[in-house]
């Protein structure tokens, strides 16, 4: 992703009529607002302490001398008080009229040099660009009062304003430092992540091992990790063993046990051990800078009530200025000059595109913000706004609403015996060491469990499909489907028979195993459905959803669920018919979301309006997804999906406050009810509204 995108001081993204052209060559720092640029030069951290004292220094004169101006322009507001002119005034009150203008002008013109300067710059590199913006609107306002108030000290003629343009320069500047800020906080998660990752590891080099910079680590390199220190690199575990905290990634707030061949993730937390990581992933390639990737993406990717506002704000300037030639014309025939310059400036002073153009992104990069600390991952703003108006939501079952592993429920055995049903356990357990289904570790569970032992068996193989086959003191053992055993072992003692009917009735599935050619048990497995799958679809049907499952599994299996979950469960589903079945839900219900492992859901994932991933804070690889939770929590759904209405209502609450406010404004000061410093001060108000409305979603 280019950095020219993103502000230097907030890194939120720059408006585009913002960004410099190709062709400029322009390498210079980049800010998305004055703002930024003055609270950047205030607050920077480069070692120029001296430069930033005097920024501070400045903004502190400014307010003292405005201040000052101010004091002496309630003495010159004593004419109309007292209803002095030249030809009825004491000759001594007007020498100190005229030297009271003249002070003002001299205390003025610092702030000027000081605020109104800087502000200048910025419109006419700006202007150069073919861009006017906000800036340009408070230079011409600012500048017109000032170069007024000029002539009329010279001249001794007519009033003088410089305490409405110091204080519009002093309002606007701490104005914009304050939005800077909320614009920096908005960024505060995004910068987190960046923070996970230590500046300095531990790496081998020949027989020993010495501190470099964590970006100078490679693929390959073996890191020493303490316990208590953050892991820099994706990695697996040559050395030690350590509890890891992960729950930055994958939202567990349990720590996890990893020994030797364990792979570890960047940014996680070494809480106990010693250890010795070898590199897989450095840098961005790593979980956590894959995560801060697609954060920053997600930024940059406008969504619907985006493209209306940049297009509001793009013709609200001329505009303006247009409504402020109006207005000026309209003052002008209500009282003269004097009336048409102080309606225009405040017609200028009262327009605030800012406010229009930061009602949708700082709702929107914030809530990606929250969205991170909760552990969900919004490919872009336009997924959060669909998220928002989802009517029916879709659930995969296996590795969604049940966590994807099995165990054995109850078995059956041709020798009922004791010693027999451990003989049996110990032969499948030995055959499932060989292999990485899902169903074998249901056995290696169930035999260190029952303290069984598994047996060691020769000449293993994997058939595809089927099932796993060894040798056992020169007997075949083959352990797979009902349809693979009975391939070879064609007749079955009738107590298993009559087991297996039972088994398929209570929705089981079905491991067997044989010894040569007679079948000796059947082992009967079932999924464990996930703790707070219950309690996430009520929360989910109470909030109004449409909620539904669409498995692959048996329907008798389907069927059961059904009744456990009380929703309904389209079974036996192809990829093909779980797309299908997400049209038919768009065509009856409106917007639709479904939720999988996104490891084989992809095509029903893309299929969706919204295709939601569910444990992928250490894969964030799934294409197909349009929001990751991190964890395979199912209340973390739930709370993203609150989260996705909360920031569009943030976001129609800011566009209707800043629609709202520049209409009423604006009659206002075209009117001649508004006096400049207080359009300035509500010009400055909207903007904070709209920021600090907008930081209310960080609240939980």
């Amino acid at each position: 992703m280019p950095q020219s995108l993103l502000c230097d001081y907030c890194s939120l993204p720059v408006p585009a009529r913002l960004q410099p052209s190709p062709e400029s060559g322009e390498s210079q720092l980049l800010y998305c607002c004055y703002g930024c640029k003055f609270a950047a030069a205030v607050t920077q951290a480069r070692g120029e302490k001296g430069q930033a004292n005097l920024l501070l220094t400045r903004l502190g004169v400014s307010v003292f001398l405005s201040m000052g101006v101010m004091v002496f322009s309630l003495a010159l507001y004593s004419q109309d008080v007292y209803g002095l002119s030249v030809t009825n005034a004491p000759p001594a009150a007007i020498q100190l009229i005229g030297l009271f203008r003249y002070i003002s002008l001299i205390m003025a013109t610092p702030v000027f040099a000081m605020l109104g300067i800087p502000i200048l710059v910025n419109a006419t590199s700006q202007l150069r660009q073919r861009i006017v913006t906000t800036d340009g609107l408070v230079v011409l306002g600012v500048a017109g009062a000032f170069i007024y108030s000029y002539i009329s000290t010279l001249s001794d003629t007519g009033r003088v304003y410089y305490e409405t343009a110091c204080m519009v320069l002093v309002l606007i500047t701490l104005g914009r430092y304050l939005e800077a800020t909320g614009r920096l906080k908005a960024s505060d998660a995004f910068a987190k992540l960046g923070a996970l990752v230590p500046d300095e590891v531990s790496v081998r080099r020949a027989s020993s091992f010495e501190k470099i910079a964590s970006d100078e680590v490679r693929i390959g390199d073996v890191l020493h990790i303490r316990a208590g220190e953050r892991i820099a690199v994706d990695g697996l575990i040559e050395q030690g063993q350590a509890h890891i905290d992960e729950q930055m990634l994958t939202g567990e707030s349990e720590a996890i046990s990893k020994k030797i061949g364990d792979k570890v993730h960047a940014g996680t937390l070494n809480i106990d051990g010693d250890l010795h990581v070898r590199a897989l992933a450095v840098g961005e390639q790593s979980a956590v800078g894959r995560l801060s990737a697609l954060l920053e993406l997600a930024k940059l990717r406008p969504g619907r009530y985006q493209r209306l506002a940049d297009r509001v704000a793009g013709a609200f300037v001329p505009a303006v200025i247009i409504m402020a030639i109006i207005g000026a014309y309209l003052g002008y025939h209500r009282g003269g000059s004097v009336s048409a310059m102080m309606t225009a400036l405040s017609v200028l002073l009262i327009s605030c595109p800012c406010a229009l153009g930061l009602a949708t992104p700082m709702a929107i990069w914030i809530g990606l913000g929250r969205g991170a600390q909760m552990g969900v991952v919004f490919r872009d703003g336009p997924a959060i706004e669909r998220l928002a108006i989802v009517r029916a939501i879709a659930f995969d079952k296996t590795g969604t609403l049940t966590t994807g592993q099995t165990r054995i429920i109850a078995s059956a055995h041709a020798d009922k015996s004791d010693s027999s049903a451990s003989l049996n356990l110990s032969l499948a357990t030995g055959l499932a060491n060989a292999s990485s289904h899902a169903s074998s570790t249901a056995f290696i569970a169930c035999a260190q469990e029952k303290s069984v032992t598994p047996a060691t068996l020769e000449n293993m193989k994997t058939i595809p499909g089927q099932g796993l086959t060894g040798v056992y003191k020169n007997k075949t053992i083959r352990l797979g489907s009902e349809t693979y055993i009975r391939e070879v072992a064609p007749t079955w003692p009738a107590f298993l028979d009559e087991q297996i009917q039972q088994y398929r009735a209570d929705a089981h599935g079905l491991v067997c195993l044989s010894v040569d050619n007679q079948c000796v048990a059947v082992f009967a497995l079932t999924e464990t459905l996930r703790e707070e799958a219950a309690t996430a679809i009520e929360q989910l049907s109470q909030s109004h959803y449409d909620v539904s499952i669409l498995s692959g599994d048996h329907a008798v299996r389907g069927h059961r669920l059904a009744e456990k979950l009380d929703v309904p469960v389209k079974a036996q589903l192809s990829p093909a018919d779980k797309v299908d079945q997400i049209e038919s839900l768009r065509r009856e219900k409106g917007i639709v979301a479904m939720v999988g492992d996104g490891l084989n859901d992809a095509p029903a994932l893309k299929a969706a309006d919204v295709g939601i991933a569910m444990g992928c804070g250490a894969d964030l690889s799934r294409e197909a997804a349009d929001v990751c939770l991190l964890s395979n929590d199912l209340l973390t759904l739930v709370r993203a999906m609150e989260l996705s209405r909360r920031i569009v209502r943030t976001i129609k609450m800011n566009l209707f406050w800043a629609f709202a406010y520049n209409t009423i404004g604006i009659a206002l000061a075209m009117t001649g009810i508004l006096n400049p410093i207080l359009a300035a001060s509500a010009m400055v108000i909207s903007s904070i509204f709209v920021v600090t409305n907008s930081l209310r979603l960080y609240q939980k």
